[in-house]
């Protein structure tokens, strides 16, 4: 059975009899998992021979053609769903408790040491009907961390993995009659988007304090209208007492997301040893006229500068190989491939973007809040039934509630972690502390009223059931109701 094992895909030189020269024939290895198998049958020769009830050939020895899915072995993590609440504690951390649920399966290293920026804690970080895939995507791409990966390793970056830049010629002769390995045509798409954003709040402990902030207008090429301003105003209400709405962040993630996409380029190659996150530098000065260069002022050959420092954000390859067609072929069984004088070729389409500007991914929305739900208010130990009717709160008045969607789960981790012996910041695994009230939150509670001078207010007690919603349909804003 081929299906979910380790598989690698090695490029080399796919350039018969090396028409052209790279100056090190590198081996470019993918690695990942078989997702997907089909079976083509046998070529026309092996059905005859099939067929022929005097044929002495054993089965064993004819051609056979399938054909492979291979996908990062990341796709495993796309076939759990969870729902999990995670309390007093930051993505990263969060991104690494999720992946260590995986260690035994994903056999890469993983490579946290490009994270730069620190991230603060939160109050509340939710999954709900997600894959762990799709919630660690989440994280990362809306706090602006990208990752991806190499043969061996797994990388999140805020920032770019400190590599060696490659110097490729740019030759945008069509022939390319010398066979040179180089990018032979740069191209640009533009589209109209929003260039500007603004993020507005409301404190939580005093809501006449109306709060807002703006993010620098992102410009356009020179060619398109730069007296335009189109902004994306978005509201967030502030839920924690504890925390308050960084205003900030997220205007100048779109900020930084939008001048990704203005200042992106497209590319196409001959070259197959590219990868991700590699630093090209473009050769092109035989296109231009040296005392031309010379004449330019410092502040114009610096922006030309810019115009061929470039990183890889995304690479398209295709490569085709006659060879796969060989089923089609009425041949005899036993002739060579390499005899069929099959041909192949290579080319593949790069992102490009200038180096000086950090790749920002695309945002992804959290999935829908349940319209409501059901939990039990819980005290300082698991025992309830000691602590029964009692009032236990935090300093706000919140108390603590074990949401039921959330319980299950806890368990089923705690059993995983137990199983893996992973590090949960926790000095016993098998305390009820851990199992029962790490991911265990304080919630608001609602009332009709509330005020400095009026109002109403009850507590539920613990062992109580109480109803909980969401607050403006998010996940990480629970309430009771």
């Amino acid at each position: 059975v081929l299906i979910d094992q380790e598989a690698i895909l090695s490029i080399h030189n796919p350039y018969e009899n090396n028409t052209l020269n790279f100056d090190n024939n590198e081996v470019i290895n993918y690695k990942g998992i078989i997702t997907y198998i089909k079976y083509l049958g046998i070529n026309h020769e092996s059905a005859l021979n099939i067929n022929d009830s005097t044929s002495n050939t054993k089965q064993i020895q004819y051609k056979h053609f399938f054909s492979f899915k291979l996908q990062s072995v990341l796709i495993r993590l796309s076939l759990n769903k969870a729902n999990r609440i995670y309390t007093h504690t930051n993505i990263i951390e969060v991104i690494k408790q999720t992946l260590g649920f995986y260690q035994d399966i994903l056999h890469k290293e993983i490579d946290y040491s490009n994270i730069h920026f620190n991230y603060e804690e939160q109050e509340l970080i939710s999954q709900y009907n997600e894959s762990d895939l799709d919630f660690i995507t989440r994280l990362s791409h809306n706090n602006g961390i990208f990752f991806y990966e190499d043969e061996n390793t797994i990388y999140f970056c805020d920032v770019y993995k400190n590599v060696k830049n490659k110097e490729i010629e740019y030759n945008p002769n069509i022939n390319n009659i010398l066979n040179q390995a180089c990018i032979s045509s740069i191209y640009k798409e533009q589209s109209l988007r929003t260039n500007s954003f603004t993020h507005s709040s409301i404190n939580a402990n005093t809501p006449l304090n109306l709060l807002s902030l703006h993010s620098s207008k992102v410009p356009y090429e020179q060619e398109l209208n730069n007296k335009a301003c189109y902004n994306e105003h978005f509201y967030e209400s502030e839920y924690s007492f504890t925390k308050s709405i960084d205003l900030k962040t997220k205007p100048s993630l779109k900020e930084k997301r939008a001048l990704v996409l203005n200042e992106s380029l497209l590319a196409k190659s001959n070259i197959y040893h590219l990868s991700l996150g590699d630093f090209i530098t473009l050769n092109y000065k035989e296109f231009n006229h040296q005392e031309e260069i010379k004449n330019q002022d410092e502040e114009k050959q610096d922006k030309a500068s810019l115009l061929k420092d470039f990183i890889i954000i995304a690479n398209t390859q295709i490569l085709i190989d006659d060879a796969i067609l060989a089923n089609s072929i009425n041949t005899n069984d036993h002739l060579n491939l390499k005899d069929l004088n099959l041909s192949k070729s290579y080319s593949n389409t790069l992102t490009l973007l200038k180096k000086n500007i950090i790749f920002t991914p695309s945002f992804k929305a959290k999935p829908k809040a349940p319209n409501s739900t059901q939990g039990i208010v819980i005290g300082e130990s698991k025992d309830i039934e000691s602590e029964r009717n009692t009032i236990y709160t935090d300093e706000h008045g919140r108390v603590k509630v074990r949401i039921n969607l959330y319980a299950n789960q806890e368990e089923l981790d705690n059993d995983t972690f137990i199983a893996n012996d992973i590090d949960t910041n926790s000095s016993n695994l098998s305390s009820n502390t851990y199992k029962s009230y790490h991911h265990t939150p304080f919630l608001r509670v609602a009332s009709h009223i509330a005020s400095n001078h009026s109002g109403f207010f009850h507590t539920p007690r613990i062992g109580d059931e109480v109803i909980i919603s969401f607050l403006d349909d998010d996940i990480d804003k629970p309430y009771v109701s």
